[in-house]
């Protein structure tokens, strides 16, 4: 096996669980004998048991990719070879040395706050965690084998002496703070990773930095008499101190801490104005304000700063410099498992093809092209070459909040609502403090056999408070204790996750939901714009007529709104030409009325005088009574002198009843003329009808509040809000012309009294029909089935006509 491979003495153990020296602190340690250890003191166990699993998956893994080997040519090698060498050229391309970018990493951060708050735990061998994991160790720890992710159970095996502190997250956080206020100064938008390690983008820096006068590169020393004073603090003469003493976690391997100057009493150092001595600066001054050490990378990429940052642990600096000649010379011998994001999978599927460090890469990508996916193998490409992003992200928007806890084995129902109740309380506060919202809640459960399941749901509104996230995590929690039952659910880890953030001033979506289609009057407005009517005449006190004013009449002065009329619908610009035809229609009945006549509706006035039919007509009928308050019947086409609806409803329902004994010398006469005259006749009568309706109902003092919905066929708005009932009326005016047809084939050949105005009843009257609450239902039905009607399907094109 290649370099980095499991030896062979261990290779009938799990590798998965094998020690991993590749930390710091961790080299030249006997790996044999720890991992003896480990896998003793696992055997039996869930964790074994989940291990050896996991392990059988990536052998899986292995022998698949040794059968594609086995069927890879020559030729595919060739072909795969050219591919990696157009990637290589156009890699190359766009590689960028002229960025500092400088990874900064505290030493074993929460064990070194701990033993500072503690000193009696500075040289023995401790870690922070609990029995069942273990969030870091120190440096004395290390020497064990002990180390982060490890079992505290198999900590103690490793080295019975040591001490676990439990974990101080609050305390840890503050410290962060502090050091974060310093990264701050030397790049203002540095990017953190976690609470002890981030990264700074050192360009700008180093340019101000070389006008800068030796005041400004000096710092002081601290005085170990005031560990909380301010690190400017002048020492006197007598106690200054010695410079080893400074730092709680500086270990025999540790490298030299800073020298300082003494002058008139005090204890300084002054920096200078290379990058090294920059860095230098800004470790010196968080180990005077925090007494903790930090290490940190120089390097012209993020992927190399965080490598180099690991170089000279603990307490050191390396810088890589920006040449391609010493990049390529550092990643030559560097192993593949000291790069970011090449794990203990991917190393072990690496190694299957002899592949331990990053020169192996460059050697055989053409057949991990061929081996693995596109993602996969180029980010192997760029870690051959030293490549990396130059630039650190800027206020890269945060795609989703968690907390989560592990803990020993928990499954009664009470204790785990509890929990879940407490984690989606601290991620609310968290959601608060960042002014967020989000429409996913997801919830992440670990059970005692280390199987992993999260549960998710997507809500139609954002959510962020305590009570509102629980409410939906609860329910996922109380699925997966169903999916168990009658078995109890078993846990060890809890989490919740919110995604899908939506910002408070989201912009309204462009695309219109159902709901804003149904609903024409109110404009879709972003939430600091007020809602605009949509007509600003809509209800005219004291007056019959409640659709818009928009034809003035001669004479009177157009009024000019300074409201911007929001964007209107296909159905809403038809409604809208229908009111205004219906406007115009009514300006000029009543200068009929007054004797005044208007060139503008001339011709509509003499068509509806000479197609006045004889015995109250509909037409004349509307003409004879436009001034009245009134009803038009929809199916004899006769106004109702009446406001009161239940008196309306009652002439509808006689003339249903009287409609199948009607004879034909009730009816009007068949012909051209009269399909024209009703054509003409229904526009008028509707918007009469809906008028007078609508007075009715405010004469009345039924003053109800005004529905959403309105119908897209009739563009008339519902009474109600209910769907059902809405549906059922968009079904009925779309079948029309079917309902006449199944009518007219039960009725007698000579006698379709409504059958030539179905589109005036679908788009006109229906409405007036249906307000006695549905009384239309009543209408005579046909004692035997009717026959099925062919081409009765509603198509598109119909339903714009």
């Amino acid at each position: 096996m290649e370099n980095g491979s499991i030896p062979p003495k261990t290779e009938g153990l799990v590798s998965r669980m094998a020690l991993n020296d590749n930390k710091a602190g961790m080299e030249g340690l006997d790996r044999d004998k720890i991992n003896k250890i480990i896998m003793e003191s696992s055997k039996g166990s869930k964790f074994y048991e989940n291990e050896v699993k996991r392990e059988q998956q990536v052998n899986q893994r292995i022998d698949k990719m040794m059968l594609q080997k086995e069927q890879i040519t020559e030729q595919h090698l060739k072909k795969a070879q050219a591919q990696v060498a157009r990637m290589v050229v156009e890699l190359e391309k766009r590689r960028d040395l002229t960025r500092v970018i400088v990874h900064v990493d505290m030493d074993a951060f929460y064990a070194a706050v701990e033993m500072r708050d503690c000193p009696e735990l500075k040289d023995k061998p401790m870690a922070v965690g609990s029995m069942s994991m273990l969030s870091t160790s120190n440096y004395h720890a290390r020497k064990y084998g002990v180390r982060a992710a490890m079992p505290g159970f198999i900590a103690k095996k490793l080295c019975p002496n040591l001490v676990i502190v439990p974990t101080n997250f609050d305390k840890y956080r503050a410290v962060s703070s502090e050091i974060r206020e310093i990264f701050a100064d030397y790049d203002p938008n540095f990017m953190p990773m976690s609470l002890d390690e981030a990264y700074l983008d050192f360009t700008e820096h180093l340019e101000k930095r070389q006008s800068w006068p030796d005041s400004l590169r000096t710092h002081h020393y601290r005085a170990s008499s005031n560990p909380k004073g301010d690190e400017n603090n002048e020492l006197p003469q007598e106690t200054t101190p010695d410079v080893t003493d400074l730092s709680p976690v500086l270990f025999d391997d540790s490298p030299s801490s800073f020298l300082c100057c003494e002058d008139a009493g005090s204890a300084f150092e002054i920096f200078g104005t290379s990058v090294e001595e920059a860095v230098r600066e800004m470790r010196f001054r968080i180990e005077q304000k925090t007494l903790l050490t930090a290490s940190a990378g120089i390097a012209p990429n993020m992927m190399l700063a965080k490598v180099c940052s690991d170089k000279n642990k603990p307490n050191g600096q390396y810088r890589l410099p920006s040449t391609r000649e010493a990049v390529m010379e550092f990643v030559c011998n560097l192993p593949v498992r000291k790069v970011s994001g090449i794990g203990k999978v991917s190393e072990k599927l690496l190694n299957a093809l002899g592949i331990s460090s990053c020169s192996h890469l460059g050697q055989k990508m053409a057949l991990l092209s061929l081996l693995f996916s596109e993602t996969a193998w180029h980010h192997f490409l760029q870690v051959s070459l030293g490549l990396g992003s130059a630039f650190i992200p800027r206020h890269e928007e945060r795609k989703s909040m968690s907390t989560e806890r592990t803990f020993k084995e928990m499954s009664a129902a009470e204790e785990q609502l509890s929990l879940c109740r407490e984690l989606c309380e601290d991620l609310a506060n968290d959601l608060k403090k960042e002014g967020l919202k989000g429409k996913t809640v997801t919830l992440k459960l670990k059970n005692v056999n280390f199987e992993v399941k999260t549960r998710a749901l997507t809500l139609s509104y954002p959510v962020a408070t305590a009570d509102e996230i629980f409410a939906v995590a609860k329910d996922l929690l109380k699925t997966e204790r169903d999916n168990e039952s009658p078995q109890p659910l078993r846990l060890r880890l809890m989490g919740v996750r919110i995604s899908a953030f939506v910002s408070s001033d989201e912009k309204q979506p462009l695309q219109k939901s159902i709901v804003g289609f149904l609903n024409p009057g109110k404009a879709e407005l972003g939430p600091s714009h007020k809602e605009i009517p949509r007509y600003q005449n809509d209800q005219l006190s004291g007056s019959s007529k409640t659709w818009p004013l928009l034809c003035q009449r001669s004479g009177e002065s157009e009024e000019k709104t300074t409201l911007e009329e929001p964007q209107q619908s296909f159905f809403q610009k038809a409604r809208a030409k229908r009111l205004q035809l219906q406007a115009a229609a009514a300006s000029s009945r009543q200068e009929d009325s007054s004797g005044i006549s208007s060139p503008l509706f001339l011709d509509a006035r003499n068509c509806a005088a000479s197609d006045e039919p004889d015995n109250d007509g509909a037409c004349g009928a509307s003409t004879s009574t436009s001034d009245g308050i009134g009803l038009s019947c929809p199916v004899c086409f006769r106004r109702v002198e009446t406001a009161d609806l239940a008196v309306f409803n009652r002439h509808i329902d006689q003339c249903l009843s009287e409609s199948s004994a009607q004879k034909p010398s009730q009816h009007l006469e068949e012909g051209d003329g009269r399909e024209a005259k009703r054509a003409e006749l229904s526009a008028e009568e509707r918007s009469l009808g809906s008028t007078s309706a609508e007075t009715a109902s405010s004469v009345n003092g039924n003053h109800s509040k005004s529905s959403s919905l309105v119908c897209p066929i009739c563009l008339l708005t519902q009474d109600s809000d209910d769907l059902i009932l809405f549906n059922r009326h968009v079904d009925l005016c779309l079948n029309q012309g079917v309902l006449h047809k199944l009518q007219s084939e039960t009725r007698s050949p000579i006698n379709p009294p409504s059958a030539p105005n179905s589109k005036a009843l679908g788009k006109g009257q229906l409405h007036l029909a249906q307000a006695g609450k549905g009384k239309t239902k009543r209408r005579d039905s046909p004692s035997s089935p009717s026959k099925k009607v062919k081409g009765s399907c509603i198509t598109i094109d119909h339903f714009f006509r």
